[in-house]
């Protein structure tokens, strides 16, 4: 039996790097194109159903930033076979591993095979096939579609899987030396600590890598995984064979794409050739800077990479921000523009490489090309406002590489870039490493853990309702598993109707920990499905015996079922269950329902009029719809008043038209046709839409609840409007009878406004309004010029003359205010220091009064000096807290200092 010398095959070696300089023999010089397309017409011949992409971010699974491998959309499957309604399927899956557990971010461009967005080829089985099924379609697709020699494969099994070590001696006919016996950190899979699992079988291909023997694991690239799902693991460890066996397989297309092409580096295949060429081209148009040749190669592939998950995670509704995973695409956008500054491109570098991406993907994700402007936007605004960014963070840097000589970037200067001007730390060590320094990473989180749990109260009261959606989902998963459904009634409901009964049985019924219980009912009028939407309350009648009297029980809010079609609902059960058959009544509140209804159509009005003011750019990115307001995001530039007020009137115009909202069920295809707008974040069955239709307004794909003419959207207006990240902005507004409420509130507020400011009529308040500014600014002119009077007149009961750092310092007490002993004004203290620093530049000045204290320098005669810097030195030995700008720091005392003794100097 052959045996490897072994080495982690997981972890790319190092010694395959940028600039490797090996030349393999092209196989068959397929493209990658070529490869997805027969992988996935060769495994439909066998009876798979190909399925398309699930989205990126995955859509029922909290515990994953991203799809990370070929089998996340298919978990539930996993665990329940019998519910899939497949039994094979194949797929092309778009991945990102670029935060959380599942981080290749910083090695993407040193490696040969490290990428935060790829594709993973796989096919998968609940059931209907063994591992001699698998096998033999795998190493058909192997031999006679990739046509690989056999002489330069080996496979790896359990070593105590003797079954598929068989298959593969003595049905496929593999040579025993190709045949590699493997422990079971390396052939073993599972989901987790408890749940399925199994041994799995690789397939790896011989790189002829002459620098390494041929037993050594290093020459060797792993290229396709199946993974044999027989097992159930306990939380004790035991093993116990499953009913219904699964098989799960992955192949990275750009791994296989470098095999088929004879390329040793994943960069080097032809759908990241397109995109680097295209570097090089932008490159060209700028100023060259000269660069070491491997570093030059290594920021092209971080562009080129940086670029496909950049793109990819907008088109699916991903924005810049600083939490979750728009932080991740933040960082990931980031890190592509610092590697094309360096090489040389001054101007955009994601959006001018936008069309190598079209050419080079765009056949087989044509949602690039149809949301190109969209994504275009939103790279370019994150590009813009990133370049301010790094022109800060690069010239505070700057200086301090210049004044440190410890060539260490402290804790505080790491937060302080982070904090104050978004500035990644990651970046941060970046720079440092080019320049030779180090950061304090470990002061640095420490310093973070600290802000966290100051806001920690915040967010810790979600523990308890964290531990009950928990409960609820896995309680769903359940009936799902035992065929729990319900047919959804609430569409047939006239939104504007008083009141709505439909009479029900209970199909399924649980009690809660909190004592509420979740029930079934069929029919079920109660909406639950999102688009946005809040659900749905009411009530349920429990109709009893001749004997009892009928309990009404509140509806506190529905959750929708596993297959979205309709709703459990979460009842205040008063501690008792329902029995399953049992009849009840179900009511909606329909005040609730009739404002969902006009806000959801209202929401549908506004996007169109952002639309033909703003252009066809603006996309969908969010939106929230409540009885009594809604919420939309989306993307475009910032709305001038002219323009927001435009979008008011159009929303109301298309309302006073009582034109009516059409809704029909189609495929997607036919609606695409027809021009129906649909969200990056949802995912539509192709076979069946619901489109929903406000004619020459409004085609959107849309599950929501909705007014039968758009009348009861009048009045529409706007609340506020500003930004929510980077090219996205958010509009929040009320609609029908909520608006009428808003602006009889706003009538009341304008009133009452009149009357403090003895304004005789509304038409006169801006007058009075007018006189009140002017009078403020009289006052406070007075204010200032009496404050300066203060501080050149304060009275000073000690000095002292010392150095802070290499510049001399005069500390000065003030003494404190009479009229009030242990107060203090920070306008004074720092008006005496600015003072002090004006006539006595030839020092800096600290001013202390009580808590108080403010900093200052002249700019002239210390021009390399930051006062922020120096107050913070100091209050690293006097416990405070403050900041400020470079000739001027203000900041607070925990205790007050009356005596220059006080301070620890």
């Amino acid at each position: 039996m052959y045996a490897w010398n072994r080495h982690r095959v997981s972890v790319v070696p190092r010694q395959l790097r940028v600039g490797l300089g090996l030349h393999l023999r092209t196989v068959s010089n397929m493209r990658a194109s070529e490869i997805r397309k027969r992988y996935a017409e060769y495994f439909e011949r066998t009876g798979h159903t190909r399925l398309p992409s699930a989205n990126i971010v995955p859509q029922n699974d909290p515990t994953l930033l991203f799809t990370n491998a070929g089998m996340v959309p298919f978990k539930q499957y996993f665990l329940q076979p019998q519910t899939s309604p497949y039994k094979m399927i194949t797929t092309a899956q778009k991945c990102v591993r670029a935060g959380g557990k599942h981080n290749d971010l910083d090695q993407v461009g040193y490696t040969p095979r490290h990428h935060t967005f790829f594709e993973m080829l796989g096919n998968f089985s609940f059931g209907a096939y063994d591992k001699q099924t698998v096998i033999r379609m795998a190493w058909k697709f192997v031999q006679e579609e990739l046509q690989l020699p056999i002489d330069r494969l080996r496979v790896t099994v359990l070593e105590s899987d003797h079954e598929t070590y068989e298959i593969w001696r003595d049905q496929i006919k593999l040579d025993p030396k190709q045949i590699v016996r493997c422990r079971e950190e390396d052939n073993f899979w599972s989901m987790g600590n408890e749940g399925p699992c199994g041994p799995c079988t690789e397939i790896f291909w011989d790189t002829q890598d002459t620098r390494y023997a041929a037993d050594d694991e290093r020459r060797w690239l792993e290229f396709w995984n199946i993974v044999f799902m027989q097992f159930h693991r306990s939380s004790d460890g035991t093993l116990t064979p499953l009913s219904t066996p699964c098989v799960d397989t992955g192949m990275g297309l750009e791994r296989i794409a470098s095999i088929v092409q004879g390329k040793t580096n994943n960069f080097d295949t032809d759908e990241f050739q397109i995109i680097i060429r295209g570097v090089d081209q932008l490159q060209r148009s700028h100023a060259i800077r000269p660069l070491d040749a491997q570093v030059e190669v290594a920021y092209k592939r971080i562009v080129a990479d940086h670029l496909r998950a950049s793109a990819f995670l907008v088109s699916e509704g991903v924005h810049p921000s600083n939490t979750g995973r728009g932080y991740v695409l933040r960082r990931i956008i980031r890190r592509a523009v610092r590697a094309g500054r360096l090489l040389g491109i001054d101007g955009p570098v994601l959006p001018a490489l936008y069309s190598s991406l079209e050419a080079a993907m765009g056949a087989a994700y044509p949602e690039l090309i149809e949301r190109r402007d969209s994504v275009i936007a939103v790279l370019q605004a994150e590009e813009s406002a990133f370049a301010k960014t790094l022109d800060k963070g690069m010239s505070l840097l700057t200086k301090l590489f210049a004044s440190n000589a410890a060539k260490v970037v402290s804790a505080e200067d790491t937060f302080a870039l982070y904090d104050t001007h978004g500035f990644p730390v990651d970046l941060t060590q970046i720079i440092a490493r080019d320049h030779g320094w180090t950061v304090d990473v470990d002061g640095f989180n420490a310093i973070q853990t600290q802000s966290r749990e100051r806001n920690k109260a915040s967010w810790k009261s979600g523990a308890t309702r964290t531990q009950l959606s928990d409960e609820i989902s896995s309680k769903l998963a359940e009936w799902q598993t035992h065929g729990i459904s319900t047919r959804f009634c609430g569409y047939e409901i006239d939104p504007e109707q008083a009141s709505m009964e439909q009479h029900s049985r209970v199909v399924a019924s649980s009690m809660l920990s909190n004592g509420d219980a979740l029930i079934v009912v069929d029919p079920c009028p109660f909406y639950a499905r999102g688009g946005g939407q809040e659900p749905d309350t009411g009530s349920l009648t429990v109709l009893a015996s001749d004997c009892e009297a009928p309990r009404t029980l509140a509806v506190k809010h529905a959750v929708a079922l596993p297959n979205g079609q309709a709703a459990a609902l979460c009842v205040d059960a008063q501690h008792t269950e329902l029995q399953v058959g049992q009849p009840v009544v179900a009511a909606i509140d329909m005040q609730r329902r009739n404002g969902c209804a006009v806000h959801h159509t209202a929401t549908h009005l506004l996007h169109a009029a952002l639309r033909q003011v703003m252009g066809d750019t603006v996309t969908q990115a969010g939106s929230l719809v409540r009885p009594d307001s809604l919420r939309f995001d989306f993307t475009s530039t910032a709305l001038s008043d002219d323009q927001l007020r435009e979008v008011e009137r159009l929303v109301n115009r298309f309302a006073l038209a009582s034109t009516p909202v059409n809704v029909t069920h189609t495929t997607l295809k036919a609606a695409k046709e027809q021009g129906a707008m649909a969200l990056f974040t949802e995912k539509y069955q192709a076979d069946n839409v619901r489109m929903v239709r406000v004619s020459n307004v409004s085609v959107e794909l849309c599950s929501g609840t909705h007014l039968r003419t758009t009348r009861g959207v009048f009045p529409f207006q706007i609340t506020s409007e500003g930004s929510v990240g980077a090219g996205t902005r958010r509009i929040d507004a009320v609609a029908g009878v909520a608006a009428s409420k808003w602006l009889q509130q706003q009538f009341e507020y304008a009133q009452n406004a009149a009357h403090i400011l003895n304004a005789k009529q509304l038409s006169k308040l801006c007058d009075a309004v007018h006189r009140l500014n002017d009078t403020n600014k009289t006052l406070r002119s007075d204010a200032a010029k009496w404050l300066r009077v203060a501080a050149v007149n304060a009275q000073t009961v000690a000095t002292h003359a010392t150095t802070l750092g290499s510049v001399p310092t005069v500390i000065h007490i003030l003494a404190p205010e009479s009229s009030a002993p242990h107060t203090s004004d920070a306008r004074l203290v720092a008006e005496r220091a600015c003072h002090l620093r004006d006539t006595q530049p030839q020092n800096a000045h600290m001013v202390i009064q009580d808590t108080h204290i403010a900093l200052a320098v002249n700019p002239i005669s210390f021009p390399d000096v930051q006062a922020g810097a120096l107050l913070r030195e100091l209050l690293k030995k006097l416990p405070g807290k403050g900041g400020g700008q470079g000739v001027l720091a203000q900041g607070r005392l925990k205790s007050a200092v009356t005596d220059i003794h006080m301070l620890p100097l």
